[in-house]
């Protein structure tokens, strides 16, 4: 049995969702959050030393870092989502790694400050917004410009490097990015939204910000 411990509204978290509905695994979404500190215990800290989310169980095996998980659930699997060949593995790897580094680090920044930080009352860092929105532009421009060249981020077919920068950007209409200026990110996010394996997910990221949103006044009320 596959247990996916995680959050709706983490991009890490939903990497995985993606691949796993993709994939056609079965599993149980365990949902856990960091704001109420559910991740500080020490039973979710033997399975994540850091305290983050996502982290996956199975059969007892667990692993933590959303690029590693869905490495591990292509090879156990035996899903082409990732490839088999040195060079193909490479290529993949190469986006997986700029998605993670770079376009989640301005996504995040600009998410924390408009979102999270006033939920968890710190105050908002507006240099570290300011960063956070230069760095979505430079950076969603670089995956606009291979996205012009190629069907798909890392080659002519679906792979798990599509699954980390969708649910990257899946933020962007909620923080507000103007999604025009990357036409053929643009293009490329609306078909994918339209697939199962992300309806599955949820309808839209702005849908499931808004129903956290929520949780999170009743429980302060």
């Amino acid at each position: 049995m596959i247990k996916l411990y995680g959050l709706d509204v983490s991009f890490p978290v939903n990497r995985v969702r993606l691949c796993l509905n993709a994939m056609g695994q079965d599993y149980e979404f365990i949902r856990i959050s960091p704001i109420a500190e559910e991740t500080q215990t020490d039973e979710f800290l033997k399975m994540s030393p850091s305290g983050k989310i996502p982290v996956i169980d199975v059969d007892g095996f667990t692993l933590f870092e959303s690029n590693a998980i869905m490495k591990y659930l292509c090879r156990k699997f035996d899903s082409d989502f990732y490839a088999s060949d040195y060079e193909g593995q490479a290529n993949i790897d190469k986006w997986l790694d700029f998605t993670a580094i770079h376009v989640a680090n301005g996504v995040g920044k600009v998410l924390f400050n408009k979102f999270l930080a006033p939920i968890i009352e710190v105050e908002v860092d507006e240099q570290s917004l300011e960063d956070g929105k230069n760095f979505i532009n430079r950076f969603f421009t670089v995956v606009d410009n291979q996205l012009a060249n190629s069907t798909y981020l890392a080659r002519d077919t679906l792979s798990i490097a599509d699954f980390c920068l969708l649910a990257t950007v899946d933020p962007a209409e909620a923080i507000e990015v103007d999604m025009s200026e990357f036409p053929n990110l643009d293009s490329w996010q609306k078909k994918l939204m339209a697939e199962e394996f992300y309806k599955k997910m949820h309808n839209s990221y702005v849908q499931a910000l808004e129903v956290m949103m929520r949780a999170l006044s009743a429980e302060s009320a």
